[in-house]
């Protein structure tokens, strides 16, 4: 692994996205195993991207982690689309990682309830009670973390939101193929706030898809603002960045 520094952050690029899948998954590992040494079960919070398939590879792998003593929360969810729709993260989540290695429980948001301000309630009293060990985040093409777009809200103390949902983002889920038209794709989320995804004392982002080399040269070269959600991570000393070749490679070395 190629060792970077940008501000306080750790950034670690992987000859192969199997080498930086199985890095970020060993951090995850000893992370949890240095939580669990001291409670009986801990909370982490899990994102789904197109990132996450080499790392889900090797965290199911691994032998090394109680999944029956992890709760899982997801970063975010699309408004109007039930957790048991196939397009829902949720959905994704179990059927790529969860149904696998089967962790104590898992809370996906409901991005179709019927009362919006019930959800937030009922998420945020979630986060809350389970205080987040650890947080594994993508980043965008917007630069956003979660459905943080830009401009983001690096202020507030909430812990999740209504968010809308911006072109670059739009065109990336379609992009993507998790619906089948743009127009199919939804305008809104709910997605947990930069504070509550920065606050845990671990923080994994892993990017590689060589589409986001430019956001990745703006978060990490760039001044840390706002138009750019992911250059937060340069303030975050508990984060690290994973990268592959293509990631990378639009970087100043």
């Amino acid at each position: 692994m190629e060792h970077l520094k940008y501000g306080e952050l750790e950034v670690l690029v992987g000859a192969s996205d199997q080498e930086q899948g199985e890095a970020a998954a060993e951090a995850l590992a000893t992370t949890i195993k240095a939580e669990l040494a001291k409670k009986d079960e801990i909370c982490i919070i899990m994102a789904l991207g197109a990132a996450q398939p080499q790392f889900f590879t090797a965290i199911k792998a691994r032998n090394d982690i109680e999944w029956s003593k992890i709760t899982v929360l997801h970063v975010d969810t699309y408004m109007g689309v039930h957790e048991s729709q196939e397009e829902s993260g949720a959905s994704r989540m179990r059927k790529h990682l969860l149904n696998e290695v089967k962790p104590k429980a898992f809370y996906p948001m409901n991005g179709a309830a019927e009362s919006l301000e019930d959800e937030l309630a009922r998420y945020t009293k979630i986060y809350n009670d389970h205080q987040p060990v650890l947080c594994v985040v993508g980043i965008g093409e917007s630069g956003h973390l979660a459905f943080n777009d830009p401009p983001a809200d690096f202020d507030t103390k909430d812990v999740i939101r209504v968010v809308a949902l911006d072109p670059t983002t739009r065109g990336q889920v379609f992009k993507n193929g998790i619906f089948k038209t743009m127009d199919a794709v939804p305008k809104y989320g709910l997605s947990l706030t930069m504070h509550a995804l920065l606050k845990p004392g671990r923080v994994l982002a892993l990017v590689h898809e060589k589409d986001k080399a430019p956001v990745i040269k703006t978060a990490l070269e760039g001044p840390v603002t706002f138009m750019c959600p992911a250059s937060l991570l340069k303030k975050t000393p508990q984060a690290t960045l994973y990268l592959n070749q293509d990631a990378a490679s639009l970087l100043d070395r």
